[in-house]
């Protein structure tokens, strides 16, 4: 059963199926770039990526949403870190330079809209876990989330 915080979920569940759909983009982002020659496929998805996020950064995302998955202090940790990362992974685009450069056709530049929308959709859902996961107990009167006062899911 998922709760919502804010009108996002806070279900562990769509996170992970969050960050599976962007990692799903990711790599056809990276392919449709080596297919159209924007980059090689060893650049497809580094820091010179046109229609990917770099490996470390789809690495991290992973990692971080199966983290927040879990109850607790651990979760949130991740679940925190996880929104910071989409925060900079969506806007690193506009300054890198990648982001419609000139000469990308419109339909790769509507691509790179629909991963960097995807990129703070996750980052979204990983702020509404981390919301559900530091609120404190119901009726315990405590403001301060604990290991032992924290919810055990959504």
């Amino acid at each position: 059963m998922s709760r919502t915080v804010s009108t996002v979920t806070c279900d562990a569940g769509a996170l992970r199926t969050g960050v599976a759909g962007l990692l799903a983009l990711d790599l056809v982002g990276g392919g449709l770039a080596v297919a159209t020659g924007w980059n090689t496929a060893t650049r497809a998805w580094s820091g010179d990526a046109v229609l990917a996020a770099p490996l470390p950064m789809m690495a991290a995302q992973t990692g971080l949403a199966v983290a927040a998955g879990r109850d607790g202090r651990s979760g949130a940790v991740a679940a925190g870190l996880l929104a910071g990362a989409c925060l900079v992974s969506a806007v690193s685009g506009f300054f890198d330079g990648q982001f419609a450069r000139h000469g990308l056709p419109g339909p790769l530049v509507a691509f790179q809209v629909t991963l960097v929308t995807a990129t703070l959709a996750v980052g979204a859902l990983a702020v509404g876990r981390l919301r559900h996961l530091v609120e404190p107990a119901v009726g315990t009167g405590d403001t301060t989330a604990t290991d032992a006062t924290m919810p055990t899911g959504c």
